[in-house]
């Protein structure tokens, strides 16, 4: 008798433990959709960041290479302005005065042009930005919507364990 009840008893402590162990097992289960989750979110998250770095050094560059274009323009101007300066007689001097003024006039509209040309890759790349940001957010959001799917089809089958 006490040798079937030790049996028993043995049989029970073993159950119990294989339940407390799958348990274990279900819950740590439950956390891997969860933990992937996460990594994918961060995953995106960094793509975006990435893409909107790449987007604001293409912003940077458009605007130094228009920086630099203006002052080659106005550089340009400048000579031109410079050269009123040494005419020595009244016609030299009115030439000189009308090419500095066709050469501001020049420098002005490619300078402007330089600025248009910046200020259009800069919101090419604030767009840039912008949709590597909504495409992160989408993923992170089918990231967990994922992982909640399997969190709840993970509660089913313990349930049905159970």
């Amino acid at each position: 008798m006490k040798k079937l009840i030790a049996v028993i008893a043995s049989a029970l402590l073993a159950t119990t433990v294989f339940e407390q162990t799958a348990a274990a097992a279900d819950a740590n289960d439950a956390q891997k959709p969860q933990l992937k989750a996460n990594s994918e979110k961060m995953e995106a998250q960094a793509t975006a960041n990435k893409k909107k770095a790449e987007a604001q050094t293409d912003a940077e560059k458009a605007q130094a290479s228009a920086n630099e274009d203006k002052a080659s323009a106005q550089a340009d101007a400048d000579k031109k302005a410079a050269k009123g300066a040494k005419a020595t007689t009244p016609a030299e001097a009115s030439g000189a005065r009308h090419d500095a003024a066709n050469a501001q006039a020049k420098a002005n509209k490619k300078m402007q042009q330089a600025q248009s040309k910046a200020d259009r890759k800069k919101h090419d790349a604030a767009n840039d930005a912008n949709v590597a940001q909504a495409k992160a957010d989408e993923k992170k959001v089918e990231a967990q919507n994922d992982a909640n799917k399997k969190a709840a089809e993970a509660k089913v089958d313990a349930a049905k364990k159970q």
